[in-house]
C-alpha cells in the first residue's frame, strides 16, 4: 500500500503542475520581453602604432626626429637602445615602429626588427627608457618529399613540385641545392639523371609564425639512379658537426672537393705544355683555371693549415694549403683573402678563402687552381681522391641504432603511385 500510495501522490502532483500550467492568464507576459537594450559601447584601443623605415643615408636620430620623439625621449631612447647595438651599424630599410598611447599620444614603447628572428623592444618606464633583444619562438616541423623523374624533367622541376606548395619557393630550391651538395660526390644532379631516376627526402624546419624557417635539415634521404639506391643519414660526432653517411657508416663525402667555386666554367685544363697569352710562349700548366666575375668566392677544397697566404710572382695572391699525407692545394690570382686567413690559420672543408681577381699574370679574373701530392702537380679532375673517414668504431652503434630509425621513417614515405614499403 505504501508504493500505490506514492504512486497516486506523484501523479496528483503532476496533473497539478500541467493544470497550472494550462490555465496560466493569457495577459502575463515573459518579463524580458519588450526591455530596451542598451547601445553597443565603443572602447578605444590602448595604443596605436606608427611604421618608418630607415631611408638610405638617416640616422636613427633623424627617424626618431621624423617620429615626434625628441628631447629627452630621444636621448633616452638612443642610450636604452646602445646597451644592445651600435646605432651606426643598423641597415637601411630596417623597420622602426612607434607605439603611442591612444588617450595622449605619448611614446609607449618602440621596436626596432632588426631581422625575422629578433626584435630590439624599448619601453618607456617611470624611470626612463628600458630595452631587451626579443627572439622569434620556432616549432619544429617535419616534410617529407618524394618523386620520381619524368621524360623530359630534371630533378630540379621535380622536387620543386612534390615539395608541399604552401613552402615557400625559395625553400623547395634550396632543398634541391642542399640535396646535390649531399650527393655531390657520387651523383651529377645535372648529368647523371635520367628519366625513372626517384628520390626520397625527409627533413627538418625551424618555423617562425610567420610559416618561414630559421634553418633546416636534411635527416635522411635516398637517390635512386639508375638502379643504384645511394641513401644518406645525418649523423652529429658528438658535438663537432654533422656529416652524411650511408647505413654502414661509411661518409657519402670525400676528402676533397673537385672544384674550390660554385659555379663550375672551366677557361683552362690541365696541360704539360700550354700558350701563354702574356709570356707569349709554350710553358707547362699545372692547373685548372676557373673563369669567374671579379670577386667571386673562393672556398678550400678540404680541411687543411694555411701554409702560404701572400704575393708570388706570377700567381698573384696566392693561398697555399697543407692537408696533410702528401695533399697540398693552391688558389692564385685572388684579389683578396678573406679575414682570418694568414699561415697557420685551420680552414675546414667549403669555408671561404678568398675571392678571384686577376692579379699576377693574368689578363682577366679568373682562379688558378692547383693539385700536389707529395710536390707533384696533378690533374684534380682526374686523380683519385681519399673518402672521408668514416663513424668512428667508438660512435658505430650509437649511429647504427639512429641509422636504423632514420632508414625506417624512410621506408613509410611512398613514392608517387607506389604503396609505402613494409617495414619489418
Amino acid at each position: 500500500m505504501k508504493i500505490r500510495f506514492r504512486v497516486l501522490a506523484i501523479g496528483a502532483l503532476l496533473a497539478w503542475a500541467v493544470g497550472f500550467v494550462l490555465v496560466q492568464p493569457r495577459g502575463i507576459q515573459d518579463p524580458v520581453a519588450g526591455t530596451p537594450l542598451l547601445e553597443a559601447l565603443y572602447a578605444p584601443p590602448a595604443d596605436m602604432t606608427e611604421e618608418y623605415l630607415l631611408q638610405r643615408g638617416e640616422t636613427l636620430s633623424d627617424v626618431f626626429t621624423r617620429a615626434a620623439l625628441g628631447g629627452g625621449e630621444l636621448s633616452g631612447v638612443i642610450l636604452a637602445l646602445q646597451q644592445h647595438i651600435d646605432p651606426r651599424r643598423i641597415r637601411d630599410n630596417t623597420r622602426i615602429l612607434v607605439h603611442r598611447w591612444y588617450a595622449d599620444g605619448s611614446p609607449r614603447a618602440v621596436d626596432l626588427v632588426l631581422s625575422s628572428d629578433s626584435t630590439l623592444r624599448l619601453r618607456r618606464g617611470e624611470i626612463g627608457w628600458s630595452s631587451e633583444v626579443q627572439h622569434v619562438a620556432t616549432t619544429v616541423d617535419t616534410v617529407v618529399v618524394a618523386g620520381v623523374i619524368g621524360s623530359g624533367s630534371s630533378l630540379y622541376s621535380t622536387m620543386v613540385a612534390a615539395a608541399p606548395q604552401d613552402l615557400p619557393r625559395r625553400e623547395r630550391e634550396a632543398l634541391v641545392y642542399r640535396l646535390a651538395h649531399i650527393y655531390g660526390w657520387e651523383i651529377n644532379f645535372v648529368t647523371d639523371i635520367r628519366p625513372g631516376d626517384s628520390f626520397r627526402v625527409v627533413f627538418e624546419r625551424d618555423v617562425r609564425p610567420d610559416g618561414t624557417s630559421r634553418d633546416s635539415r636534411v635527416l635522411v634521404a635516398e637517390v635512386d639512379n639508375e638502379g643504384r639506391s645511394i641513401p644518406a643519414v645525418y649523423y652529429e660526432l658528438g658535438g663537432e658537426g654533422g656529416d652524411y653517411y650511408q647505413p654502414d657508416g661509411r661518409s657519402l663525402r670525400l676528402a676533397f672537393n673537385r672544384y674550390p667555386v660554385e659555379m663550375v666554367r672551366i677557361t683552362s685544363n690541365f696541360a704539360h705544355s700550354r700558350y701563354h697569352p702574356i709570356l707569349r710562349q709554350n710553358r707547362p700548366h699545372h692547373g685548372t683555371d676557373f673563369g669567374t666575375g671579379h670577386g667571386t668566392p673562393v672556398m678550400t677544397t678540404a680541411d687543411g693549415t694555411v701554409s702560404f697566404a701572400g704575393w708570388s710572382g706570377g700567381y698573384g695572391n696566392l693561398i697555399k694549403i697543407d692537408h696533410g699525407n702528401g695533399y697540398e692545394t693552391r688558389y692564385a690570382h685572388l684579389s683578396r683573402f678573406a679575414r682570418g686567413i694568414s699561415r697557420g690559420a685551420r680552414v675546414q672543408q667549403g669555408q671561404v678563402i678568398g675571392y678571384t681577381g686577376a692579379t699576377g699574370l693574368a689578363t682577366a679574373p679568373h682562379l688558378h687552381f692547383e693539385f700536389r701530392l707529395h710536390g707533384r702537380p696533378v690533374d684534380p679532375r682526374t686523380v683519385r681522391l681519399p673518402a672521408a673517414p668514416p663513424v668512428p668504431p667508438e660512435h658505430m652503434d650509437e649511429f647504427q641504432e639512429l641509422a636504423q630509425a632514420r632508414m625506417a621513417l624512410l621506408d613509410s614515405v611512398p613514392l608517387p603511385g607506389a604503396e609505402p614499403r613494409q617495414v619489418d
